[in-house]
């Protein structure tokens, strides 16, 4: 037992399990990403590869499901799955798991970036890198909605019941559903609940969160965490979306990592979420603060809404047209996604309240605002 990983036992432990030696490491790049899942990016030199790192701290096993051995598990279980051929394509090398402490590692090509960070370089938003996630998404819940045996591994990690993981916080969901559990008034931050009280207060927005959290269809694999720094792209992809010299099958131009959340849940809430990122950039571009009028803010942003919205309508074309038949047993599936949309600027929201309390306070009034629209009036986008 080695107890939580830390920057004095981190290589140690990477070079007495033989996942690299000292000489790479020495040259190398670290990151910690998340300081609270312990979560390490380290760029090793040489073009060796991405080395991914995560723990679940020892003082948060207790009474809680390990969310790296589910993920570890998933990844086993797409790697040598034949049959989920597409799906097997979309997740990283795993290279060491080690349950007795919790650890996780994988590893990526230095090949690949971030969507995050491809955007934020370019500031430019090809419709060819929409299509491809769109299409990419559409696959992975077409080809696992027709595979009973991963609707069986994948149920029972949920006790073999249809447990359906919302990737947004705990007290979300108990702040509007049911009851409060002490601890969480521990680990809020008190805007965060000045925040949740602004939406307990709206009936339209708490009733249509209630719909989406309660009664969301349970169709396919989702991953339900796609968020633009969970997906990787290759760099082959150039500024106009084209493959460059990349030879191998599109399959492997785009990966995701962090499974941990996934369930057989909602496509529509993996669109969404992807569609969120898109708004967060919009938003991210204002100049918000509570003293100026939500109009102003997007008037004076640098990335204007007609900039992505082409992008927003590409991927959700592709998504279609790769699964057109999403739209027969699913009816409410476009509505949907624009809610989950909504759904995800308020998980985006809370989340900076957790870690940058005055830039969500200056993002409080807008991100609501467009959130309210997206969840109350969906219609309205999709008509645009």
């Amino acid at each position: 037992m080695i107890g939580n990983l830390s920057y004095n036992n981190l290589f140690d432990y990477l070079i007495n399990n033989h996942l690299s030696n000292k000489e790479d490491l020495e040259g190398s790049k670290l990151e910690l990403k998340d300081n609270n899942n312990f979560n390490w990016i380290i760029e090793l030199p040489n073009k060796v590869g991405k080395l991914f790192v995560k723990q679940m701290p020892h003082y948060r096993q207790i009474n809680i499901d390990n969310r790296i051995t589910k993920e570890w598990h998933i990844y086993n279980y797409l790697s040598i799955n034949k049959a989920l051929d597409h799906t097997s394509y979309l997740i990283p090398e795993i290279l060491h798991f080690d349950n007795q402490n919790s650890i996780l590692i994988y590893k990526l090509a230095n090949d690949y970036v971030t969507l995050e960070s491809y955007y934020k370089n370019l500031n430019t938003f090809s419709d060819t890198i929409a299509i491809l996630l769109g299409t990419t998404l559409a696959k992975l819940h077409f080809e696992t909605m027709n595979s009973q045996e991963c609707h069986n591994f994948i149920t029972k990690f949920s006790q073999d019941k249809l447990q359906y993981q919302l990737p947004y916080p705990d007290y979300l969901s108990d702040y509007i559903i049911k009851y409060l559990e002490p601890e969480s008034l521990h680990r809020t931050p008190v805007q965060a609940w000045k925040f949740l009280g602004i939406i307990q207060q709206d009936e339209n927005v708490k009733k249509i969160i209630k719909e989406l959290v309660l009664h969301h269809e349970h169709l396919c694999l989702t991953h339900n965490n796609i968020q633009f720094k969970n997906i990787f792209i290759h760099r082959s992809l150039d500024q106009d979306g084209l493959f460059a010299g990349y030879e191998e099958s599109k399959n492997s131009l785009i990966k995701f990592i962090n499974w941990e959340a996934c369930s057989w849940g909602d496509p529509a809430c993996d669109l969404g979420k992807a569609i969120t990122g898109y708004f967060i950039f919009w938003l991210n571009s204002m100049i918000t603060h509570h003293t100026i009028e939500i109009k102003k803010s997007i008037q004076l942003a640098t990335i204007p809404l007609e900039v992505v919205q082409p992008s927003i309508g590409a991927m959700i074309k592709a998504y279609i047209s790769i699964y057109p038949e999403i739209l027969n047993h699913y009816t409410a599936f476009t509505k949907r996604v624009v809610q989950f949309a909504g759904l995800g600027l308020i998980n985006q929201l809370l989340e900076e309240f957790q870690l940058q309390p005055e830039t969500a306070r200056n993002h409080q009034k807008i991100y609501f605002y467009i959130a309210r629209q997206l969840l109350c009036q969906p219609e309205k986008f999709l008509s645009i």
